[in-house]
């Protein structure tokens, strides 16, 4: 799965980081500027829905936009009322994931690289 997100940001030529659970994800974060957060919510052992407060809470992530994609549509409004601020349902197109991420690039609100959190 990651390397098909990677595949599939490679043409936008961003800076993509992956990583695999919440340690990864917020030891990058403290390290790196991050400009957008991509979401697995099927996390092998985790939720992705149960460590998004822990990424929001993160300081060097105040304001930094998150991107959720799972394959189960039932989850888009749990994830959209959890807080994140867009919905990428899995399998996806690469032009649709490509058109989320652009999206917030050209909104100003992404402009350090991504980073994606899936299972090991």
């Amino acid at each position: 799965m990651l390397s098909l997100v990677e595949m599939c940001l490679d043409p936008l030529s961003v800076e993509v980081v992956l990583v695999s659970g919440l340690a990864g994800a917020l030891a990058v974060a403290r390290h790196e500027p991050v400009g957008l957060v991509l979401l697995d919510l099927c996390l092998g052992d985790e939720d992705g829905l149960d460590i998004l407060p822990l990424l929001r809470a993160e300081p060097s992530l105040n304001g930094v936009p998150v991107v959720a994609f799972t394959a189960h549509d039932s989850r888009k409004r749990e994830a959209i009322n959890s807080g994140v601020d867009s919905f990428v349902r899995r399998p996806f197109a690469p032009s649709d994931l490509c058109a989320t991420v652009e999206m917030f690039l050209v909104q100003g609100t992404s402009t350090t690289g991504e980073w994606t959190t899936s299972a090991p």
